[in-house]
């Protein structure tokens, strides 16, 4: 096996070992993409937490029933204590009230008058809401009848005196409005005694009523105190187990994190000896080809010379002496001839002696002419006036546009390729264009495309840089720029 397929399998099992490591980088790095990707928000965390989050959403819906409960009981509690205020206030309007309408009935007897007779009027209007409010209070709270028959008694009276004075004409005279008023049916100290216990009796419930609501605002208070209690201290764990959860997670990220990085830094490290080892390889190959054909040109050059020499000197004693041998010795030398230049073209295709003679111009030319000669498409050289390079950069160029018009030749189907040398700034740019079908996307870094790797091996060994791709308009637009110094 030479040097070169034992370089091309070396350099195989390297980039075989890189892209394991990358794929392996890679996974590294999904799962730890997939760890840095945890929910921000804090409802989200807690909702991880099924059983402890749907126990604090049960314990909210809890308190919340039972403080609608609680609600609705002291609204009735206040809607009941507000009655009996109401209530409370009619008995105690009743007495006065009761008085009120003896006093413009004898203020009205005294001097009648229109307004004496208003003010009456309204008085004894109070006087049976007021009465009538009692007696509905008493139905509400199941009251004894005889416990309010004077109430009763009362209404119904001036229920009546008040009918007798709205039927009245305008034009009445104070005579028959005073035949209106009956005489008193209940005694002002008799309705006052009457009353007195009922007052008392609604005083001691309204009082019982107050002090429920105040127990029932003390047990709402107590309940929301546990109930917020529980709830907090169920909070509190579920954060407390979040912050161990979102602990344990961040620990896994940063050890999955060390090793993508590890992972990285190895595949760097793995990448920069395959670039040093591929360089090594391309300037020893250089180097040996070198080597052989000067060994070529010197040994078998010298051999075959003098060979076809001896050959020549006898074939021109044979002629003289008419010898039978002289066909023999004509085609021993044709066969050295043929061999000077087999000789010539493997040396040739080793190191162009153009290239090491002339200089990088002069070798470029020559290729285009060959490749004229021999491929199915026209070659454009534009090159600079002159150009100075080291033997590497020349070599690395001429190399370049070498492999160029291969792969043109037998993958592109080109009828037409330019080929540009040009010197910008401190750089000198190689620009090969072909309009042929272009080349496919993931080409350059397919398994087994060795040529379009040397090329970037050769960039990368002498601080230059490969690009290829599409063309702008259509075919394959090759870049190889290297730096003059």
């Amino acid at each position: 096996m030479s040097d070169a397929e034992r370089s091309v399998k070396a350099a195989a099992r390297h980039r075989a070992i890189v892209e394991g490591l990358s794929r392996a980088a890679r996974k590294a790095g999904s799962a730890t993409d997939g760890a840095e990707r945890l929910t921000d928000s804090v409802l989200m965390r807690l909702a991880r937490f099924r059983w402890g989050a749907l126990l604090v959403v049960l314990i909210g819906v809890a308190f919340a029933a039972v403080s609608e409960t609680t609600f609705q009981g002291m609204q009735r509690e206040r809607e009941e204590i507000d009655a009996s205020r109401l209530s409370l206030a009619a008995l105690n309007n009743l007495v006065y009230d009761n008085a009120q309408a003896t006093a413009t009935e004898a203020r009205y007897t005294e001097e009648p008058s229109p307004d004496h007779l208003a003010q009456h009027l309204a008085t004894v209007q109070r006087l049976a809401e007021a009465g009538t409010h009692v007696l509905g209070w008493a139905a509400r709270r199941g009251i004894d009848e005889e416990r309010v028959a004077v109430v009763k008694r009362l209404t119904a009276a001036e229920s009546e005196e008040l009918k007798r004075l709205r039927a009245l004409p305008q034009n009445a005279s104070p005579v028959e409005v005073m035949d209106a008023f009956l005489p008193p049916v209940v005694d002002q100290n008799e309705l006052r005694e009457a009353l007195e216990p009922l007052v008392r009796t609604e005083r001691a419930y309204l009082e019982e009523q107050m002090t429920l609501l105040g127990e029932e605002i003390e047990r709402q208070r107590a309940a929301a105190i546990v109930v917020i209690a529980i709830g907090v201290l169920m909070l509190i764990l579920l954060l407390r187990a979040y912050a161990m959860r979102s602990q344990a997670e961040a620990q896994i990220a940063d050890r999955l994190r060390a090793a993508r990085d590890e992972l990285d830094a190895l595949v760097r490290v793995r990448t920069e000896e395959l670039s040093e080892l591929a360089s090594h390889l391309q300037t020893e190959a250089e180097r040996q080809k070198s080597a052989l054909a000067r060994e070529l040109h010197d040994e078998l050059g010298s051999i075959l010379t003098a060979s076809r020499m001896e050959a020549s000197m006898l074939l021109r004693r044979a002629r003289k002496q008419d010898s039978p041998d002289v066909e023999s010795l004509s085609r021993v030398c044709e066969i050295l001839e043929q061999g000077v230049q087999i000789k010539r073209r493997v040396i040739e295709g080793l190191v162009p002696t153009v290239l090491t003679h002339l200089g990088l111009l002069p070798a470029l030319e020559s290729l285009a002419e060959e490749t004229r000669a021999s491929a199915p498409f026209a070659v454009d050289l534009v090159l600079p006036e002159a150009l100075e390079l080291d033997r590497d950069r020349a070599i690395a160029i001429y190399r370049v546009a070498q492999e160029a018009l291969t792969n043109i030749r037998k993958h592109a189907q080109a009828t037409e390729v330019r080929i540009a040398l040009m010197v910008d700034g401190p750089t000198v740019r190689l620009e090969i264009r072909d309009n042929g079908v272009g080349i496919a996307a993931g080409a350059r870094g397919k398994t087994g495309s060795h040529g379009l790797l040397g090329m970037k091996y050769r960039a990368d060994a002498l601080g230059g840089r490969f690009a290829i791709g599409p063309a702008p308009e259509h075919g394959t637009l090759l870049e190889f720029a290297l730096p003059l110094a």
